[in-house]
C-alpha cells in the first residue's frame, strides 16, 4: 500500500526494470509488456517511457479495448500512445493496437486479428514478461466482468465481452493469455477499490481479478 502517487508510480517503474534485467539475464533482446487501459494508469506509463531502457526492443499490447471510433477519448489506444509519445527507451516500442470495431461481427472480426498477431509475436502460448492489470470496484480487471468464466474462452487468447457500464462493447485478452504472465501487477487506486482488494487477496472464486491472482501476481495500491 503507498500513501502517494509518486511512490506508487516508482515501485510500478521498479517492475519494469526488473521484468528488463530478467529478460537481459536470459540473454533475450525483447520484451513483452500487456498494459491496462482507463485513466489510472497514465501516470505511470509516463514514468515507464522516462526510464533509460537500453538493450531491449519493447513489445506494447493491450489487455483490452472499447470498441469506439478511433480518435474516442474512450480508447486505451489513445491514452496508450499518449503516455508512451516522447519515450526515452533506447528502441522506440513497438505498439500493437486492436483494429478498429463498432458492430458485433466487426469485434468478433477485430479479436480474431489481434489474436493472431499476437501468436505471430510471441507464439501460441504467449507469455508476458509483465502484465499490468486494472482493478474495479467490481472485481473486474482487463475486460473480464463479475459472471466471466474460463469455461467461455474455448482456448481462447482474445474474446468479445459486454461491460456493465458504457462503453458496454469491448475486447479483451482472456486468462490463458494473461495468466502466464512472468509478473501480473495490479494496479489499484482509490478507496472504493479497497473491497475489491481484499476479495482479490483471498483469491475469492466471486470476482473475475482472482483469475489472474495465484504466484507470480502483486497489488500495488494507492490508498
Amino acid at each position: 500500500m503507498f500513501e502517494t502517487e509518486g511512490e506508487w508510480v516508482e515501485a510500478a517503474c521498479a517492475q519494469l526494470s526488473a521484468a528488463a534485467a530478467a529478460a537481459r539475464g536470459q540473454g533475450r533482446s525483447s520484451l513483452a509488456l500487456s498494459l491496462a487501459g482507463g485513466r489510472s494508469p497514465e501516470p505511470i506509463y509516463r514514468a515507464m517511457a522516462a526510464l533509460r531502457l537500453e538493450g531491449l526492443v519493447v513489445d506494447l499490447w493491450l489487455g483490452d479495448e472499447r470498441a469506439v471510433p478511433v480518435g474516442d477519448p474512450e480508447r486505451n489506444a489513445a491514452m496508450i500512445a499518449r503516455a508512451f509519445a516522447t519515450c526515452l527507451w533506447e528502441a522506440a516500442p513497438r505498439l500493437h493496437l486492436w483494429p478498429p470495431a463498432g458492430t458485433p461481427d466487426e469485434i468478433s472480426s477485430a479479436c480474431s486479428r489481434y489474436e493472431a498477431e499476437l501468436v505471430a509475436s510471441l507464439g501460441p502460448f504467449p507469455v508476458f514478461d509483465l502484465a499490468l492489470l486494472g482493478l474495479g470496484a467490481d472485481g473486474h480487471t482487463a475486460s473480464l466482468f463479475p459472471g466471466y468464466s474460463t469455461d467461455s474462452e474455448a482456448g481462447r487468447l482474445a474474446l468479445p465481452t459486454t461491460s456493465p457500464l458504457p462503453p458496454h462493447l469491448r475486447m479483451t485478452l482472456t486468462v490463458k493469455a494473461l495468466r502466464p504472465a512472468r509478473r501480473r501487477l495490479f494496479l489499484a487506486k482509490g478507496a472504493d477499490k479497497l473491497e475489491a482488494l481484499r476479495a482479490l487477496e483471498a483469491e475469492d472464486p466471486s470476482i473475475p481479478a482472482s483469475l489472474l491472482a495465484g504466484p507470480g501476481a502483486c497489488v500495488f495500491y494507492l490508498r
